[in-house]
């Protein structure tokens, strides 16, 4: 326990000894980096644009492979919560996706999009056999 003099001063500082559970920052948040191109939308743990460049030729093969009509690209940021999962309204131009591809872990925050799971980028340069389980996903969408 600190002392009174302690509280006082942490206090004048701006520095919270408790916080209100209900208005928590924390809140379980979880932020997923989106890139969509064309009507294929990917979803990461970290931003498109901190990608080495192997990892972002990978993922324009991969995107390539299966991709639609020509759209505009977009990048940005999602935020979702257990308490309040991902809107696919959040995307301008979600409704006409072709795809969604997880390229990290959801915890059924986006059911809503039916993503398909892949392991990360990196994982894929390392091992190529992950690829090929990739590839088996992606094929059937190919001809659609």
């Amino acid at each position: 326990m600190l002392s009174n003099k302690s509280q006082y001063i942490l206090s004048k500082m701006g520095i919270p000894l408790f916080e209100d559970a209900k208005n928590s920052s924390i809140n379980n948040e979880i932020n997923i980096y989106f890139f969509q191109k064309d009507n294929i939308l990917t979803l990461h743990a970290n931003s498109v644009d901190e990608y080495p460049e192997k990892e972002i030729k990978l993922l324009e093969a991969i995107i390539g492979a299966i991709r639609g009509p020509n759209q505009p690209t977009s990048h940005g940021i999602l935020t979702a919560s257990l308490q309040e999962p991902f809107n696919k309204n959040d995307l301008n131009g979600s409704s006409n996706l072709k795809a969604s591809i997880a390229f990290c872990e959801l915890e059924n925050l986006f059911d809503e999009l039916d993503p398909i799971f892949s392991p990360t980028l990196e994982d894929m340069l390392l091992n190529p056999d992950l690829k090929k389980e990739l590839w088996g996903k992606l094929k059937p969408l190919q001809s659609t």
